[in-house]
């Protein structure tokens, strides 16, 4: 009988402590996007972190391992992609297929990246090892484009 009461009060005690744990994580994790939210720009504050793996609008691999897709809501991204994903650079569609049934890709390894090999049209895939939500002027900048302004377009002569 002695026996059965330390098992369940050491039962207790452990179920105490894990329904404790959340509250603990939530309480330290909401400190933390304080000071990134003091710190952000107004534009930062703006882009969203996570985008859907179905609204991509159009896609840019800058090299085998950096891609820029932007979402139809006209959100840029930069993911970071592991290993050298060979032929990407020539990929004309891509896929995102994410992890456990998720729609969104927020961070590293939550997704990969799906792309016919050119030549042997077999598909290859490639990991997402980081997701950072950017401007259109840093997409801009990455992808080596110059923004139209007044001063380029005279230049132009348009």
């Amino acid at each position: 009988m002695k026996t059965l009461m330390t098992v369940v009060a050491v039962a207790a005690a452990g179920l105490t402590t894990l329904s404790l744990l959340p509250a603990q994580a939530q309480s330290s994790a909401s400190a933390q996007p304080n000071r990134e939210r003091e710190a952000a720009t107004p534009a930062q504050k703006e882009m969203r972190k996570c985008f859907r793996s179905d609204d991509i609008d159009r896609f840019n691999p800058i090299d085998s391992r950096t891609m820029i897709v932007e979402t139809y809501g006209r959100q840029n991204y930069k993911l970071e992609l592991s290993g050298a994903c060979m032929g990407i650079e020539d990929a004309f569609r891509i896929g995102i297929r994410t992890r456990a049934g998720a729609i969104n890709v927020c961070g590293g390894f939550d997704a990969e990246v799906l792309y016919s090999e050119p030549g042997s049209g077999r598909l290859a895939r490639c990991h997402i090892t980081d997701v950072k939500a950017i401007t259109k002027e840093e997409a801009d900048r990455i992808e080596g484009v110059t923004p139209k302004t007044a001063e380029n377009r005279d230049r132009e002569g348009t």
